[in-house]
């Protein structure tokens, strides 16, 4: 690839909008030094810059109907909307936590797996028709995957293994050597150093980023090496506090505006979806608001008419009038909760306030006005580091994670990646051996089936095990009496990655997966 030129995309897929970065690289066969700067890259879905990681399902739930911007467009329509799905991302690994939060158990592990693969195959899919005019990707075209440092240490890494099979799955095969994956924490770093933000930090000092996300806080602790331009890993601190306690709080209140009457909601837990998604917009046009005081135009003209129609026909509506103080009120409970998330985070990681030289603040929730002004309070305004568009500053950090030396960067990168198996089979209780080579297989009672199952207790079509590159997914097919995976049933047309060791019931059928 000498003297060619790369373009890479860079993603980073958050709870509530992805967001999504191109720019171009000079590669030499040894060096890799960008020719343009991280762009945004808008798509016919965005909004702005943003992605919103909404799904809008068919009927059957099998295939995407609409994502971002277009799928939103149906929350409002009560014959459809149940198949709307979101704010999935903080399902990924819940089923390895011991006491998940409520948010974290909206969705199965699996399917909030599934529908960030849904996602991310139609926005690959409409890059390749917009931006290549329907051509195939080729060897000059790469993708940069942002993921949580966690998901790597945490766990034995089984979150990221999931993670990076289901992206995978993605891709044409032969495009997977050309997308990487990249944790947030170096897209942090380099992003910050994009700003210049890194030259105001003094080397003795201890250094605190607060990274405010839709569903998580976390707060780094790092100190800054000026002779290699690295942040030195102090310490971590994570805790489920986000934006999204300010949609559902805000969705409550417009459901008072509204005059639901108690319980309708709980009855229609797809109309309170509804709210939340529009609490969402206006949280964010408040938030700018703040930001950006006098110059902004008026953030809620366009979402003070409010209209819902609950499942069993009824009609509410109002005009909103909730100004800037109003919010601020309202949300002042939370701002206090999130006081409290410093303090223990502080605590925790046995820092001392005042040893902290500066705080950088990322993430979209550090925009929430009772947010901002309480870090400010808590650290003093000249410590604070506010970048330009902080809730941007992970996916521009990763998509500068080549610059200079593309092949090292690959190197340092196969450390984390899980090592890739082939020839997959199963091994059945009485030594029956199938190999699994189809991209798609059926398992059932039919004669044509690629598994033949030989029991009364099997369903004709029992399930479906679908081969990609080289991840395995197992769904079951609504399948009389269930298919399990390690003892645990599947729910129906549901994917489930599968490992190798996995011990797999069809009915009474027993195989293990090598």
């Amino acid at each position: 690839m000498a003297g060619d030129k790369i373009t890479l995309y860079a993603l980073d897929c958050g709870t509530v909008n992805w967001r999504l970065y191109r720019m171009e690289y000079h590669y030499d066969g040894e060096k890799a030094r960008h020719v343009t700067s991280p762009l945004s890259s808008p798509l016919a879905n965005f909004s702005d810059t943003k992605l919103p990681a909404v799904l809008l399902l068919n009927p059957d739930g099998t295939e995407v109907e609409a994502i971002g911007e277009t799928a939103l467009g149906f929350q409002e329509d009560y014959q459809v909307r149940t198949r709307l799905r979101e704010f999935f991302k903080p399902s990924i690994g819940s089923h390895l936590t011991e006491e998940p939060q409520p948010h974290q158990r909206r969705y199965s592990h699996f399917e909030a797996l599934l529908f960030t693969r849904l996602l991310l195959k139609s926005l690959i899919e409409q890059i390749r028709i917009e931006k290549y005019n329907n051509e195939e990707f080729d060897d000059l075209i790469h993708f940069s995957v942002a993921y949580p440092d966690r998901w790597r240490t945490e766990n034995d890494g089984k979150i990221f293994e999931d993670f990076y099979h289901v992206v995978l799955e993605c891709f044409p095969p032969e495009l997977t050597d050309q997308v990487h994956f990249v944790p947030e924490s170096e897209g942090v770093i380099l992003g910050l150093r994009d700003q210049a933000l890194l030259d105001s930090f003094h080397p003795k000092d201890l250094n605190l980023i607060i990274d405010v996300g839709a569903s998580t806080t976390t707060l780094y602790a790092r100190m800054f090496n000026h002779e290699n331009g690295k942040l030195i890993n102090i310490n971590r601190y994570e805790e489920p506090f986000g934006g999204g306690l300010y949609d559902a709080l805000l969705a409550q209140y417009l459901s008072n505006q509204l005059e639901i009457p108690s319980g309708v909601l709980s009855r229609d837990s797809a109309a309170f979806m509804v709210l939340r998604l529009k609490s969402q917009l206006i949280k964010e046009a408040l938030s700018l608001q703040a930001v950006r005081g006098a110059e902004t135009l008026d953030p809620l003209s366009t979402l003070s008419s409010l209209i819902l129609v609950t499942n069993n026909g009824q009609v509410f509506r109002t005009q909103l009038d909730l100004t800037l103080e109003v919010f601020n009120q309202l949300t002042r409970p939370l701002d206090n909760a999130f006081q409290d998330v410093l303090e223990r985070g502080l605590e925790k990681m046995e820092i001392d306030q005042q040893s902290i030289g500066k705080v950088i603040l990322l993430g979209g929730g550090v925009r929430i006005p009772g947010i901002l002004e309480g870090i400010r309070e808590r650290f003093g305004i000249n410590k604070v580091i506010f970048p330009e568009k902080p809730q941007e500053m992970i996916v521009r950090g990763i998509g500068l994670a080549f610059t200079d030396s593309l092949p090292e960067r690959e190197q340092e990168e196969q450390k984390f990646i899980p090592v890739k198996k082939s020839g997959w089979r199963l091994v059945g209780q009485n030594g029956q051996l199938i190999d699994i080579k189809k991209e798609i297989m059926i398992a059932g009672r039919n004669q044509e089936s690629d598994v033949p199952l030989d029991s009364a207790s099997c369903s004709r079509t029992h399930a479906l095990i679908r081969l990609e590159g080289n991840a395995l997914t197992l769904i079951d097919l609504r399948s009389k009496n269930g298919t399990f995976v390690n003892k645990v049933q599947l729910t129906p047309n549901t994917g489930q990655s599968l490992r190798d060791g996995d011990e797999i019931m069809f009915g009474d059928q027993v195989f293990t997966l090598e």
